[in-house]
């Protein structure tokens, strides 16, 4: 994010740091990461998925609706640094609000997307959040199953790609 805007959200947008408001972005970026691995592992529409468990944090509604759309990165950093100013959001919300829509929207992996979200909280807290998300097993270096690797060395025998192999006909 530009330096600009992190110092204009810092300078303007309330600093809650009560326990409760942590509590509630711990939640939230629970429910990032899901979103996240999701989106990364089926398809972006895995987002209309998740709706219940948005309803209670309405910015991030708003960035995910606008990823579904299609909209581009910068207009959807746009709005939402506008819906922040505008409804007075938390510091804290917002900048995990936009980090966490921009990772679902280029479909980082999930590992990245928590990695960038720690980030804004102190190294105490970054290790304790690690522990308590163990639960959601983010993990995508899963090797290939034996049927896989059955295929891509069909593939390279024939002196296909695997990806030629395994694309439907036309």
């Amino acid at each position: 994010m530009k330096t600009e805007i992190m110092l204009a959200l810092y300078r303007y947008l309330k600093k809650d740091f009560s326990e409760e408001n942590q509590l509630k972005q711990i939640q939230m970026l629970r429910t990032i990461l899901e979103i996240n691995q999701d989106v990364v592992r089926k398809s972006i529409s895995q987002i209309e998925d998740h709706e219940p468990d948005i309803i209670s944090f309405p910015m991030l509604g708003k960035g995910l609706k606008l990823v579904r759309e299609g909209q581009e990165p910068q207009v959807i950093e746009t709005i939402l640094i506008n819906t922040a100013f505008a409804n007075d959001v938390d510091l804290l919300e917002s900048l995990l609000v936009l980090e966490g829509v921009s990772s679902i929207q280029m479909l980082r992996s999930a590992d990245v997307t928590k990695e960038l979200l720690l980030s804004y909280f102190s190294f105490s807290m970054q290790d304790h959040l690690r522990r308590n998300l163990l639960d959601l097993q983010l993990d995508f270096s899963q090797p290939l199953n034996k049927n896989e690797l059955s295929e891509i060395l069909k593939g390279i025998k024939k002196g296909k790609s695997w990806f030629e192999e395994t694309k439907p006909d036309s």
